[in-house]
């Protein structure tokens, strides 16, 4: 069993980028030939998981996400569960 995950969780205000900057690593990520996860878990705020799947698309790496107003530690720990499943390499969580 490999055990080689890389795990961020992105916390900052509202509006300065956190998202984006994760679809903008996810890609370096990959580009570097690492498995990339997406998690989202910015349950509260409108659209934030339906921003990060077309991030994960753009990107072409996997996500993991719930419904609106799920409980955000659940989508992290599903998150880390999926990654260690699929021998991820790089894991990212948006909060």
């Amino acid at each position: 069993m490999r055990v080689r995950c890389f795990a961020a969780v992105s916390v900052g205000v509202n509006g300065v980028g956190k998202t984006t900057t994760i679809g903008k690593l996810a890609h370096q990520y990959k580009q570097a030939g690492n498995q990339v996860i997406l998690g989202a878990g910015d349950t509260f705020r409108a659209a934030a998981v339906d921003q990060l799947t077309i991030w994960s698309e753009r990107v072409g790496v996997s996500i993991v996400k719930q419904n609106m107003g799920s409980d955000p530690s659940a989508v992290a720990f599903d998150t880390v569960q999926s990654a260690i499943a699929k021998n991820a390499d790089v894991v990212i969580i948006d909060t």
